[in-house]
C-alpha cells in the first residue's frame, strides 16, 4: 500500500481517538458516567487499533 494510505490513516485515525477522549471527559463533568465510561472503552479500542495498525506500517517498510 501506500505511504500516503498509512500516514492518513493514523492521522486521522489519532484525531478521532483525541476527540473521543475528550467527549468522554465532557460527558462525565455533564454527569453521564455510562455515556463517559462506553466513550473511554471505544477510545481504548481504538488506540489499540492505531497502534496494531502502525505496527503493520513498520512491517511494510
Amino acid at each position: 500500500m501506500e505511504k500516503t494510505f498509512y500516514i492518513a490513516t493514523q492521522a486521522f485515525g489519532w484525531f478521532i481517538s483525541i476527540s473521543l477522549a475528550v467527549f468522554a471527559v465532557f460527558a462525565f463533568k455533564l454527569k453521564y458516567p455510562f455515556i463517559g465510561i462506553l466513550l473511554i472503552l471505544i477510545f481504548l479500542a481504538s488506540c489499540v487499533v492505531n497502534f496494531l495498525f502502525r505496527k503493520k506500517w513498520k512491517e511494510t517498510l
